[in-house]
């Protein structure tokens, strides 16, 4: 006899997208909290990386100095891509590309489907070289100053407490999803079943 597990598996799930799991309001709430009590900045993408939500607690120095200028939004785009690559296996840590701050992005499967990316850091650890900000702000033709002061303003973490916050949001985001989509699939089945004794009453 086929059991609910049996059922869930064989569901097609093509056109499932994050939002038929969750409210945007529900996602940006979530976001947000987590960010808040984390100290991290966050957002939450679709696979191609259009965003879902709005970011949460963005640095200065990412959103207005270096994605201001083209070379560097450019280099922040390919970071924020190389995150964003599917990765069930746990949340991917990395150096951005761009300003060199450290980041961290959980890839979101349901069913085998990648659903969503949830990106988060922006912050310096004891990895990063301060001595390489002015070399960076020309790079991407910034005034230092201006680079050098919005770049302290970036929350100090250290690296084992950043991959400790980044594989929490790993396990919350995948299983939310992962259950949020069984509630779905029940709530189908027993529309399912109504229907099917309404027909059999009406025989």
């Amino acid at each position: 006899m086929e059991t609910i597990d049996d059922i869930l598996r064989d569901t097609k799930i093509d056109d499932l997208q994050l939002s038929d799991l969750f409210s945007i309001d529900e996602l940006q709430l979530i976001q947000d909290q987590f960010s808040n009590a984390t100290g991290v900045a966050s957002i939450i993408t679709k696979p191609d990386g259009t965003p879902i939500t709005k970011p949460t607690n963005f640095c200065r120095l990412c959103s207005e100095v270096i994605r201001g200028t083209e070379k560097g939004f450019s280099k922040c785009m390919q970071s924020d891509a190389e995150l964003g690559k599917q990765n069930p296996r746990g949340a991917k840590v990395q150096a951005c590309l761009s300003g060199g701050l450290w980041d961290a992005g959980a890839s979101i499967t349901v069913g085998g489907k990648h659903l969503a990316n949830w990106l988060i850091g922006q912050i310096r650890n004891e990895e990063l070289d301060d001595n390489k900000i002015e070399q960076y702000a020309d790079e991407i033709g910034v005034d230092r100053e201006i680079y050098k002061a919005a770049y302290r303003e970036v929350p100090i973490m250290t690296s084992a407490r950043f991959q400790q916050i980044s594989d929490l949001l790993f396990n919350i985001s995948n299983n939310l999803s992962e259950r949020a989509y069984r509630n779905k699939q029940f709530e189908h089945l027993v529309a399912e079943q109504k229907k099917i004794g309404r027909a059999s009453c009406r025989e």
